[in-house]
């Protein structure tokens, strides 16, 4: 049941990077589409516990443009210090069809306060009865039957935001660690998590539900550019710079591969490799998606001429964070872009998208982090595997 922490030490290790400066049935999930996830899914643990959820429908809530977030604290005493921090981390549904659901992950990792610059989490892919913050309303109501010397299920109630709501409580206990989870009764929102993910250091990992909200789809029937097929390579060049509060920012050379590993009807999964001074310095997976503005490598074509300047596609009330079009268009090599434009308190990320193809073309990203200054700023010099 290893499987089930990998979620939790994606986010403690988000966390305390900032403030530090199982049935035949899912097969296609665990083996093929987490073959290019960032994040294992904890549905396969969930269905193993409750074998009808692989055949559950989601909830009737959970579609393309959910968003739930949640406070995030993590915990972990090493030879008698203890660290830790804490996030506000946000699901982001971006494809939801029946059969699987894919979600985004984000973290705004916090440190004395103020939000940090969104870091992208990954993706996770993840079945429709059950997922990192949902369970089907109708499994949820005969859980008890589920009930085992390792796996306790009760009744409770949970406060949520001062109102008590009736709630399934879960707590497994497991080899390396303890989980308890309490989702709502009617809705089948996960409202409280508190895992300890290693029993020998203590590290613990505590989620609060903050809100869901139905993020605002500006455009439907967005699908994906058909010359974005598997082995697709984007190649980006530019710079990074980093500077620390003194003298001038150091700037180094740096070329981005983006290669399409994956491709459905809305979305793509997209292998990213960074190179700094010709030497590979980070790899990572992606998940671009035609249905949401979430800063992919495209756009779909049928909403490129729709977006007006100036217009504001989101706004979250949490973090403040707003997805907007950029009120001037930009040229890069004679070509007019669609610019969108996500920012947030601490951070500013620029997407230039061709507006015939909906490729991005150019990308440009500058954050602060206490004293310290990061940007990039690249464009696509070449495209191969077409």
């Amino acid at each position: 049941m290893r499987r089930y922490f990998s979620t939790l030490r994606i986010i403690t290790v988000a966390i305390i990077l900032v403030t530090a400066g199982s049935g035949p049935r899912l097969a296609p999930l665990t083996q093929a589409a987490n073959e290019f996830a960032d994040v294992p899914s904890d549905a396969p643990t969930w269905v193993a516990r409750i074998p009808e959820l692989a055949t559950a429908a989601a909830p009737a809530w959970l579609r393309t443009g959910a968003r739930l977030t949640y406070h995030v604290m993590s915990t972990a005493v090493k030879q008698g210090q203890t660290s830790g921090g804490e996030a506000v981390v946000q699901y982001d549904v971006v494809s939801s069809d029946g059969k699987t659901v894919l979600l985004v992950l984000g973290i705004h990792s916090m440190q004395g306060g103020p939000l940090m610059p969104l870091r992208d989490g990954g993706f996770i892919w993840a079945v429709p009865g059950v997922g990192e913050v949902w369970m089907n309303p109708g499994a949820l109501s005969t859980a008890e039957k589920h009930a085992n010397r390792k796996l306790a299920v009760g009744r409770t109630t949970a406060d949520v935001a001062g109102v008590a709501k009736p709630a399934v409580r879960f707590e497994a206990d497991e080899e390396i660690g303890r989980n308890v989870s309490m989702f709502d009764e009617q809705s089948g929102v996960l409202l409280y998590r508190i895992n300890t993910v290693d029993k020998a250091s203590q590290n613990t990992v505590t989620s609060r539900f903050m809100s869901m909200r139905q993020m605002n789809l500006v455009w439907t029937g967005g699908s994906t550019p058909a010359w974005a097929g598997p082995g697709v390579v984007l190649r980006y060049e530019g710079v990074s710079n980093v500077g620390f509060g003194y003298g001038p920012p150091v700037s180094t050379p740096t070329v981005m591969l983006a290669t399409m590993q994956r491709v459905g009807p809305t979305w793509a999964v997209v292998k990213w490799q960074s190179y700094m001074n010709g030497q590979l310095n980070g790899e990572r997976y992606s998940l671009a998606s035609a249905a949401v503005p979430s800063g992919g490598v495209f756009l779909p074509q049928a909403v490129l001429a729709a977006l007006k300047a100036g217009q504001v596609l989101d706004t979250d009330p949490i973090t403040g964070v707003t997805v907007s079009v950029a009120q001037t268009p930009l040229n890069i090599g004679g070509r007019q872009l669609l610019v969108l434009v996500h920012e947030g308190q601490s951070f500013r990320r620029l997407y230039g998208y061709d507006r015939q193809s909906g490729m991005l073309i150019y990308y440009l990203s500058s954050s602060q982090e206490g004293v310290s200054q990061f940007g990039t700023e690249v464009q696509l010099t070449g495209v191969s595997g077409k």
